[in-house]
């Protein structure tokens, strides 16, 4: 078995940067899921499309839309 490495300074920086990236890359998922499902929310309220029509045409089933769209847009 490796023996593990003891933490140095310059390994503790690296784990921290990674943990902001991870971070930074959520904050940006779920700004895109907001813009996303805001747009897809926007189509269906300005009546351009029924939810069944917007299901049908992003494959997804009508409950998963509903359940995005109260999720993210509110």
């Amino acid at each position: 078995m490796t023996p593990t490495r003891p933490d140095t300074p310059q390994a503790t920086a690296a784990k921290k940067r990674l943990d902001d990236a991870a971070t930074a890359r959520d904050k940006a998922i779920e700004a895109a899921h907001r813009a996303y499902w805001s747009a897809v929310a926007a189509e269906i309220e300005a009546k351009n499309l029924t939810q069944v029509a917007v299901a049908t045409h992003l494959d997804f089933s009508r409950e998963h839309i509903r359940k995005q769209v109260k999720r993210y847009v509110g």
